[in-house]
């Protein structure tokens, strides 16, 4: 009996001593398994980044195919007054229609890209030579705006007509409704002056009679005007 006992007893012994001697190498492979998924959660990362960058390389895509206006130095001279450029001399306008301005309102420009809206302060002229055998060339006209314009810091953004596909997306009646005269089946010298309190576009369209269309558009918020009525305004009147 007492050598079962001790035999016994031996056997609890070992199998305590085998229990133990287990108990490091779970920890050690619970350990490679922290370790394994660690690098594994650093090579995801980097992938998802990866895959966030061609969304970032669509988004900055986008800005390029219209004209970047932050491109265009910030010109110092002085303008002078308002629409700041003076017809060709022997040039007139002729008719009432020859002329009109507005505080405010919309006028279309091609930037090369896309046609872009531009909104504020705007006259439109149509110039006619006042006797025609004193007329200036179409290159003439051209020459002596991009002269003038560059020599007040502008630059110039297109010189193009249309592109059908380009007028389509705008639209042709809304176009011409907002062109100043500027017809989409001819081009147009398009140019901006960049300062900076101000935006001014200036387009200009000549043609083989030897007249010309120059709009110019000057930037600008639109002045509220229209109002509530008030009560003592009700009584005045």
């Amino acid at each position: 009996m007492k050598q079962t006992a001790l035999t016994l007893s031996c056997l609890v012994l070992l199998g305590s001593a085998s229990l133990i001697g287990c108990k490091p190498k779970e920890t050690e492979a619970g350990e490679t398994t922290a370790a394994a998924t660690t690098p594994a959660a650093e090579t995801t990362a980097p992938a998802t980044t990866e895959a966030a960058a061609p969304a970032a390389t669509e988004t900055a895509a986008g800005p390029a195919a219209t004209f970047d206006l932050s491109s265009v130095p910030v010109s110092t001279a002085n303008l002078g007054a308002f629409p700041y450029l003076s017809r060709l001399k022997g040039y007139e306008t002729r008719y009432d229609s020859d002329s009109t301005g507005f505080d405010f309102d919309r006028t279309y420009v091609y930037d090369g890209k896309n046609i872009v809206p531009i909104e504020g302060k705007i006259v439109r002229r149509h110039y006619r030579p006042a006797e025609s055998e004193k007329a200036a060339s179409e290159l003439m006209i051209q020459r002596n705006y991009e002269n003038l314009v560059t020599s007040l810091g502008g630059v110039k953004v297109s010189s193009a007509k249309i592109p059908d596909d380009v007028l389509k997306k705008t639209g042709e009646s809304e176009y011409e409704k907002h062109s100043g005269g500027m017809h989409n089946y001819q081009p147009v010298d398009t140019y901006v002056i960049r300062q900076k309190d101000k935006e001014v576009w200036v387009q200009v369209q000549t043609s083989s009679d030897h007249q010309y269309k120059l709009n110019v558009t000057e930037r600008a918020a639109m002045p509220q005007q229209a109002g509530v009525v008030q009560a003592t305004e009700l009584k005045k009147n």
